[in-house]
């Protein structure tokens, strides 16, 4: 059943959204892309209909021949503007001319030194959580899913990819009209295209990747083995439904480490490594294609019920490509992220709840690693709870029953109760939903892998550093594992040594140099700043930025050092990136 959204405008009980066709005009001297879309609704509307906008010039609205009266109500700094549209008279089709301007948070534009080949610009969308508004008017809440067609056309000689079936090429002048159909319903946040001088190559019957030319060589090695991940998610989670997996490597200055966009995975360009050290993140963004994209969230105070399942699912994904140590392993590294987070937002605060209330708040604003590891670990407990066999076959028929529907967490307690009583003797499941901080005894991973790596924490809390032949055959998890042990600080003379001992200054995993400057920020290890700033004014992903921001601002040497760092490389970051950065310095003061 719908009902009303806090974080959108619409009523659904007015009718929804089944299906829009769009024509996309790109104008990269202006910064925007001028819009028409034709909406067909589910059923015939009377009078008022509201949709969702933000920051979008309305030039025309039309049904059955004839101009339709509408408004822009009053404008609220979190959800943006209603469109009130006033008398459709009894119609189930309207059009809508449209601007989204250089300030829509939907869209980046980046220039030409932005990319990997440094001659052409590149545009891209993000719409998750609430910004499709942002570039076309829409009931924008993940309870409505609707199909759509789209024509985007692209100066020459870039191309258009979307998140969705493409349906034809052609030939217009100066430019290249792409043509797109996807047939499976989304939510308007999954709504995704990008402009740029890409090619592509083909990696198995069902996958393939997108990428700029120079990084396609490297990108289709790096993903080589996306169809055997693709056979495997549909050995543990049932059929795929959204017919390809393809992926668009992106830019580094995308702010994410992956966007699991139906049929195109937006992938940071971060994880094209060289040696497959990071292709968990394609098992991440591919298992949303059962959990989040085919069973969505209802609302963003679910948001859990999208991360909590898919880092579960990728999981058992690494199991079988990487092996079982690998993947948990993996775990320990995220358990101590959880751990962090915890502590920082207060074990008692609401905000480390499953189940959040965003009341008066973004959910952008919100995005922590809550909802990803609270999520995977309360997952594990329920596979321990009744044993794997039968929680895989719960899995199976939960996303079978609400594929291509959203849930909220009662509703998901309540299928869950349903299909497993059993588990009410063993989990207290509304403490592990509704409830701040984690249950007793649900944070133990068990690893060879990890023991290794604890071995050598607990010798160097006695006073023994690693060597550099204890650490030669360590994965980049099991380092990155290794030096959050050691956080909160260490002495700065021992920061040097691992910079050497780790060879910092080569590294290319982000997650490695986000953990080891956040180290030596907190430990006065002044050296680290080139290294870091090289890094944060060539990738994007916040995720990565975010511990070492906070670690800037605490420490009394470095705090005057956060905000010029920011200003300095803004420019290279998505809104969304320098906007909760913005927030970090805010927090401190700066």
């Amino acid at each position: 059943m719908l009902s009303l959204d806090s974080h959108s405008f619409a009523d659904p009980t007015q009718a929804t959204i089944r299906h829009i066709a769009f024509q996309l005009e790109p104008d990269f001297g202006e910064r925007c892309v001028r819009v028409r879309a034709r909406y067909t609704l589910d059923r015939p509307v009377r009078g008022s209909f509201f949709l969702d906008s933000r920051d979008v010039r309305i030039d025309r609205v039309e049904a059955g021949g004839r101009s339709v009266r509408w408004a822009l109500d009053k404008e609220d700094p979190i959800l943006g503007q209603r469109l009130h549209l006033m008398d459709l008279a009894g119609v189930t089709e309207f059009s809508v001319e449209m601007t989204a301007g250089p300030e829509a948070s939907a869209l980046q534009w980046l220039e030409p030194p932005q990319t990997a080949e440094g001659l052409h610009p590149f545009l891209y969308s993000q719409c998750q959580s609430c910004s499709a508004r942002a570039l076309f008017p829409c009931q924008d809440t993940p309870q409505v899913r609707f199909t759509y067609e789209a024509d985007i056309l692209a100066p020459r000689p870039l191309t258009a990819v979307m998140a969705a079936e493409a349906s034809g090429e052609k030939e217009e002048g100066a430019r290249r009209r792409f043509s797109f159909h996807m047939r499976q319903p989304i939510p308007s946040y999954l709504f995704a295209f990008a402009v740029g001088r890409l090619a592509f190559q083909t990696l198995g019957p069902r996958t393939g990747v997108w990428a700029e030319p120079p990084t396609l060589p490297a990108a289709a090695w790096e993903f080589a083995e996306n169809e055997a991940k693709l056979e495997a998610g549909e050995g543990l989670f049932g059929p795929y439904l959204w017919d390809r997996y393809d992926l668009l490597i992106m830019p580094p200055a995308f702010p994410y480490g992956g966007m699991e966009n139906p049929r195109l995975t937006f992938l940071n360009g971060c994880y094209v490594l060289g040696d497959r050290s990071g292709t968990y993140m394609v098992s991440h963004e591919l298992a949303h294609a059962w959990t989040g994209n085919l069973v969505t969230n209802a609302s963003w105070e679910d948001f859990w019920l999208n991360e909590g399942p898919t880092t579960y699912a990728e999981t058992r994904l690494s199991e079988i490509l990487e092996g079982i140590d690998a993947a948990e392993l993996r775990t320990a590294g995220r358990v101590l992220r959880l751990q962090k987070a915890i502590d920082r937002l207060g074990h008692d605060s609401p905000m480390t709840c499953l189940h959040i209330s965003l009341a008066g708040k973004s959910p952008d604003e919100s995005y922590s690693d809550v909802a990803y590891f609270k999520g995977l670990l309360f997952f594990r407990q329920l596979e321990r709870a009744v044993g794997r066999d039968r929680f895989d076959s719960f899995l199976r028929d939960y996303i079978e029953t609400f594929r291509f529907r959203s849930i909220d967490s009662e509703g998901f307690l309540a299928h869950l109760q349903a299909r497993l009583p059993e588990l009410a003797e063993s989990v207290d499941l509304r403490q592990w939903v509704f409830e701040p901080g984690l249950p007793e005894g649900s944070a133990e991973v068990r690893s060879t892998l990890l023991e290794e790596v604890e071995q050598a924490a607990d010798a160097y809390r006695r006073g023994g550093r690693p060597t550099a032949e204890q650490v030669a055959g360590w994965t980049t998890d099991q380092r990155i594992v290794f030096l959050g042990r050691l956080l909160p600080a260490v002495p700065a003379a021992d920061c040097a040594y691992f910079d050497s001992l780790f060879g910092m200054a080569t590294v290319r995993d982000g997650g490695l140099l986000s953990r080891f400057a956040e180290l030596a920020v907190r430990s006065g290890y002044r050296e680290v700043l080139p290294t870091y700033e090289g890094f944060f004014s060539t990738v994007g992903r916040y995720s990565f930025h975010e511990p070492v921001f906070r670690a800037l601002v605490e420490q009394d040497w470095s705090r005057s050092l956060a905000r010029p760092l920011l200003e300095r490389w803004r420019w290279r970051h998505h809104p969304h990136t320098a906007a909760a950065l913005e927030r970090i310095l805010a927090e401190a003061g700066l």
